[in-house]
């Protein structure tokens, strides 16, 4: 419970800063309307003694008149101010939700890259993303729920009191037994929910299947409809039946504990009916209490299911404040330096990974020498470890042992993102944005905003008249996911990833499977100006096309995460190793 209270501080702290004049508005109104009620039963009670005082004498007097109009603009005043808290509530919550999401994105795009290589992260994201934009947002409405029906009961309590302790008694105790079992349930529901992450998860990705963009072709070719609608039909009730079981439990003991309330009720009428018929109480009296304690049973209704509803808040919150506390662990380390401007040297010394859940490394004791200026290519089959080792390099990952270095200077005592603005890379899988033409190159370098630099880089990667040719030229949205929108080949996507990484002046260029989707006249063209196009940087290429490797000053050949040949394209077709047998049989098929 100690840590359930911690949780919830936490929470309402984050309420706290997200809105503060919106928080205190709130629990201003939330005071004001517990009063109210209070109030507009005792002008009721006063205005029926009166009306029955009056009855028979034929006398509207000016008294009547005044406790009708003050009972009225109370009530107004009841209303307004039910508006009005449904508005700063309203506008408290899209402030919570903005500042949630910007808390759930900004640690996400600062979590170390390995994190998306293991399962257990995937959970822990799923149960933040679901919770974060409105869970905080319940706790609010909970909390102002809780102080606005502890006043109102309070008030309700006492003039109960002044009648019967009996009374009072029965309004405290007879809901009890409802929050504890809804407390039972709530734990009950959070572990289930926490166990289903994965089935969760699993529904969402067949959804995604049978609902996204990427999957459609194959989906429709292969008639695979039929197959994956009915893995999400498993998925989803296995996921759903254990829950709606819960739900069932609950609601069947909830109504038992409605029998509890409707025997208070009666006991309650039958009491006040009999005080009121010995002349013990006056009418507008038996009105007061009557209304008094069906509000106090209300009140007590809302006070113990905003407790059992923050005590559920904290449970799901903790998964919220799970994902936030996770620590990136690609820091800089002590003693910092500078990242030099125009680094030279690149050394990788002895550098070892394994990925998450792996038994077998994926680089084994990698040691190499880039100097600058040089175009390195980097060869072998597939799983050899070539993106890997691009990824320790940009310091992506960090290896489990060995060093890399720049200049000799360990890469783990510079700044992480001051470090990778050093690189400017087109990745195997590189993303598709769905903006305008000059945006998707643009996001090379955001800090830069040079057209001519746009359309250079654009001209570079024979994207240019493309680009141009478009209803709106590079302002055109390009993808199929907005309206106004353009689609282009998978080709020309590359070619606008190529344009991209060129942008980026950056003094290390890699290039990951760079011409994989052009077409052959296109990827001539760049590489029979390559040694023009990347003039002045140090360039990596992986390429699996060993007519474009052969254009490296130094190819590497990499096999099962270690250097398996490293020398020029002469030397290494003169030694007859590995490198001779995969570009002999590649050339082969084209004699």
């Amino acid at each position: 419970m100690k840590q359930k209270f911690s949780l919830l501080i936490k929470s309402l702290k984050l309420v706290r800063s997200s809105a503060p004049g919106w928080a205190t508005a709130n629990v201003f109104l939330s005071l004001l309307r517990s009063i109210l009620p209070l109030l507009l039963l005792w002008l009721i009670k006063l205005l029926i003694d009166k009306i029955t005082g009056a009855s028979g004498s034929g006398q509207f007097t000016s008294e009547i008149i005044v406790l009708i109009i003050l009972t009225a603009s109370v009530y107004l005043i009841d209303e307004i101010s039910a508006d009005l808290s449904n508005m700063v509530r309203k506008n408290q919550s899209v402030k919570l939700e903005s500042y949630m999401y910007d808390l759930l994105h900004r640690k996400s795009v600062q979590l170390d890259l390995i994190n998306f290589e293991r399962p257990e992260y995937f959970d822990i994201l799923s149960r933040a993303s679901a919770e974060a934009p409105w869970r905080p947002n319940s706790i609010l409405n909970n909390v102002i729920s809780l102080i606005r029906g502890l006043a109102s009961l309070l008030l309700m309590t006492g003039l109960i009191l002044t009648l019967n302790w009996i009374l009072a008694l029965v309004l405290l105790v007879v809901n009890i037994p409802g929050v504890i079992l809804r407390l039972r349930y709530s734990d009950e529901l959070y572990s289930f929910r926490r166990k289903q992450t994965p089935e969760a998860r699993k529904s969402a990705y067949f959804n995604w299947l049978l609902t996204g963009d990427r999957p459609s072709r194959e989906l429709r070719l292969f008639g695979l409809g039929e197959y994956f609608r009915e893995l999400f039909r498993k998925s989803f009730r296995k996921q759903k039946e254990e829950e709606l079981e819960i739900i069932r439990k609950r609601s069947f003991i909830e109504m038992i504990s409605a029998l509890f309330k409707a025997a208070a009720m009666l006991f309650v009428l039958i009491f006040i009916a009999e005080r009121t018929v010995t002349g013990k109480i006056s009418l507008g009296e038996m009105a007061m209490f009557l209304l008094a304690f069906r509000q106090g049973m209300t009140y007590i209704k809302d006070v113990l299911a905003s407790v059992s509803g923050l005590y559920e808040d904290s449970l799901f919150t903790g998964d919220v404040f799970t994902f936030l506390s996770l620590e990136e662990k690609i820091r800089a380390e002590e003693p910092l330096v500078s990242v030099p401007g125009d680094p030279g040297r690149i050394t990788l010394k002895e550098v070892s990974f394994t990925y998450p859940g792996n038994n077998d490394k994926t680089i084994d004791k990698v040691s190499l020498d880039i100097g600058k200026g040089e175009v390195i290519a980097l060869v072998g089959p597939n799983g050899a470890g070539k993106s890997t080792l691009i990824r320790l390099l940009c310091r992506l990952y960090d290896p489990d042992s060995g060093s890399v270095e720049i200049d000799g200077k360990g890469i783990r005592h510079f700044d992480p993102a001051g470090y990778r603005k050093l690189f400017s890379v087109i990745f195997q899988d590189f993303m598709l944005y769905n903006l305008t033409a000059g945006e998707n190159i643009r996001l090379g370098d955001t800090g830069r905003d040079e057209s001519s630099a746009v359309s250079r880089a654009a001209r570079s990667a024979g994207i240019d008249s493309v680009l141009g040719s478009l209803p709106e030229g590079y302002d055109t949205v390009i993808g199929n996911l907005f309206n106004d929108s353009r689609e282009l080949s998978w080709g020309e996507w590359q070619k606008i990833a190529l344009a991209r990484s060129l942008y980026r002046d950056a003094p290390v260029l890699v290039l990951d499977e760079p011409s994989s989707a052009m077409d052959a006249d296109t990827e001539y063209e760049i590489f029979s100006r390559f040694r023009e196009l990347v003039k002045g940087r140090t360039v990596i290429l992986i390429s699996h096309r060993f007519t474009n490797v052969t254009l490296a000053d130094r190819i590497i050949v990499m096999d099962r995460g270690r250097i398996a040949e490293s020398g020029t394209h002469q030397s290494l077709m003169s030694d007859r190793g590995m490198y001779y047998n995969m570009y002999t049989k590649q050339s082969s098929r084209f004699e």
